[in-house]
């Protein structure tokens, strides 16, 4: 069978912090169809990966191929079930990857298959399915493989709310006593748990002195509802500026219109760096935090990912893992920031202090790093987390579907289960974890870390894009 080999256009989706995903090498083998697929190979590489006995890191790799029609969102590349391969590793150290098909073969996360700490590089074949996806080797146009990391959040209950009292001001959850009174913390013990909500004794609480902000106090949460319980993946940081420009230039031309997000005024002054040109999307500062999403925006990413939108529940469960809470507590596991060393510079970049590497996070220190029990970054202190809230109805409809890696023509997510809308008249999402607003801004519990059990804006749909507005995906996991 004679066989031709094209070089694809590389995307390389790098993320904030050091972590520097690369993928280079990549080529397609254009032949007729098989019952083996179409293979796609290339060599990625990050750096400070891990397998231990809590969790690990991977990255989350999908494959587009963009006509060259303006009128043409890219097509989402389906993968084979199975034999893939890896063809060569870096060192011999190094563990080979696991490769974990999503079931429904959107996607494929790739991780180090035994105990490992330190950078990863393999190369690798993958092989897609062309009967899932009309062949468009025979039209011109452009492949596009990209790669988001991702942190492991494994199965397991854990506990919701936050020991000080006072945290219930802020709409805190917690376990509901005779006359609704706080009756201590609520635990979450399994995913097809149905939880009630409200003032009768045992069911799921909290305030709601603002319900504009917090949310209508109603009830149930069905089972379908992500609880995190259930495994599950999560960016271990959020979308940044260079991988939504490449989001954009995925898309139709008529779509990009409606998810470009950096029209409005001082948008530049206020760390944006997004710009257009005939030639398409491109950001200044391609590693930095994507602020100016609305929800519209986040979802059309997730959906164009293969990912899907993270719910309040998982949002406390990435933070704090299985432990039990502590008073004030922030992601990072301790009631205080004075050893934090992580923040926004002057410069509008998300760095460490000087001398400090990612290499150098382990469970001991990551309070210096503003990590998470899963070692998840940034939860709190860059920008607000766009969570499904519990506080609406359309929050409480949600069942965790995943995208499809096809937004709809004008490019919105096209998931009936997810909530849609920028502003209160859709609702049933809202903010948790605090964000950076802006430099000498007096620092508190929402500017620019909140606590992990604060809620104050938890179901509030309001603040379609703003400077301190972020998005970040989650998976379920198999």
């Amino acid at each position: 069978m004679k066989t031709t080999t094209l070089l694809f256009l590389i995307c390389t989706c790098l993320n904030a912090g050091a972590t520097n995903i690369r993928i280079t090498d990549v080529a397609v083998e254009t032949m007729s169809d098989t019952a083996q697929g179409l293979p796609v190979s290339f060599t990625i590489a990050w750096d400070n990966a891990w397998n231990n006995a809590k969790n690990h890191d991977a990255t989350w790799v999908f494959l587009k191929y963009k006509p060259r029609d303006l009128q043409a969102a890219a097509r989402h590349m389906y993968l084979k079930p199975a034999g893939h391969a890896v063809l060569k590793k870096s060192t011999t150290t190094l563990p080979d990857p696991f490769i974990e098909v999503s079931e429904d073969r959107i996607g494929v996360f790739l991780y180090p298959s035994s105990d490992y700490r330190g950078n990863v590089e393999w190369t690798m074949r993958l092989f897609f399915d062309v009967k899932t996806t009309a062949q468009p080797a025979s039209m011109p146009g452009d492949w596009s493989l990209f790669a988001l990391e991702m942190v492991y959040v494994p199965a397991g209950g854990f506990t919701l709310g936050d020991p000080d009292t006072t945290a219930l001001r802020a709409a805190a959850f917690f376990r509901s006593g005779p006359g609704g009174r706080y009756d201590g913390l609520f635990p979450i013990t399994s995913e097809e748990q149905t939880l009630e909500v409200g003032d009768q004794p045992g069911a799921l609480n909290y305030r709601s002195e603002e319900p504009e902000y917090q949310g209508d106090r109603q009830g149930p949460v069905p089972p379908e509802f992500p609880k995190g319980v259930q495994a599950f993946y999560v960016q271990k940081y959020e979308i940044t500026q260079g991988q939504y420009a490449a989001f954009l230039n995925n898309l139709s031309k008529q779509a990009s219109y409606f998810r470009a997000n950096f029209a409005g005024m001082h948008y530049y002054k206020e760390r944006g760096s997004i710009t257009c040109a005939d030639a398409g999307y491109t950001a200044g500062s391609p590693d930095r935090p994507l602020n100016f999403v609305g929800w519209d925006d986040g979802c059309a990413f997730a959906d164009w990912a293969g990912l899907r939108p993270m719910t309040e529940l998982e949002f406390e469960k990435a933070c704090r893992g299985s432990g039990k809470p502590i008073p004030h507590e922030f992601p990072w596991g301790t009631g205080s920031k004075e050893r934090l060393a992580r923040f926004v510079d002057l410069d509008d970049e998300l760095k460490n202090a000087a001398g400090l590497d990612e290499s150098m996070l382990s469970d001991a220190n990551r309070d210096m790093f503003g990590a998470s029990h899963w070692w998840v970054m940034d939860l709190a202190g860059s920008l607000w987390e766009r969570v499904v809230s519990i506080g609406h109805p359309n929050g409480r409809a949600f069942k965790g579907t995943h995208g499809d890696g096809r937004p709809g023509y004008y490019g919105y997510a096209t998931n009936e289960d997810w909530p849609h809308g920028d502003d209160e008249r859709g609702g049933g999402y809202g903010y948790r974890g605090g964000g950076y607003y802006e430099h000498g801004k007096p620092a508190g519990d929402f500017n620019p870390h909140s606590p992990i059990g604060w809620r104050n804006y938890a179901a509030w749909a309001g603040g379609p894009r703003s400077i301190a507005y972020g998005f970040r995906c989650v998976r379920t996991a198999k």
